[in-house]
């Protein structure tokens, strides 16, 4: 599992995908600033732990965007950048859409 871990986190740690992590959790965090009630648990279609999973990708990519690479294998897996990339572009999607 460590292997795993490892080499899903060196493959990337690239220059451009982090360019475009840290872009898209800009962008994500901008939506939610802009209007905060789509993401509302109360007034929106969204369930609390989608909200979560927003929060943790935007910290994430963040994290990934600005270089930062955890040295421990723990937080190699909770910082993992291709699941939150996913999340953001999904993210981004259902906002604009």
């Amino acid at each position: 599992m460590r292997q795993l871990i490892r080499t899903q986190y060196r493959l990337t740690d690239k220059g451009p995908l982090r360019a475009l992590s840290l872009i898209l959790s800009l962008l994500l965090a901008g939506c939610l600033f802009w209007d905060p009630s789509r993401y509302a648990a109360q007034s929106s279609n969204m369930a609390v732990w989608q909200g979560f999973l927003g929060i943790w990708a935007v910290c994430t990519g963040v994290i990934h965007g600005v270089g930062f690479r955890p040295r421990q294998i723990r937080w190699q897996a909770l910082f993992l950048p291709l699941p939150a990339l996913l999340i953001l572009l999904v993210g981004i999607y259902w906002f604009y859409s």
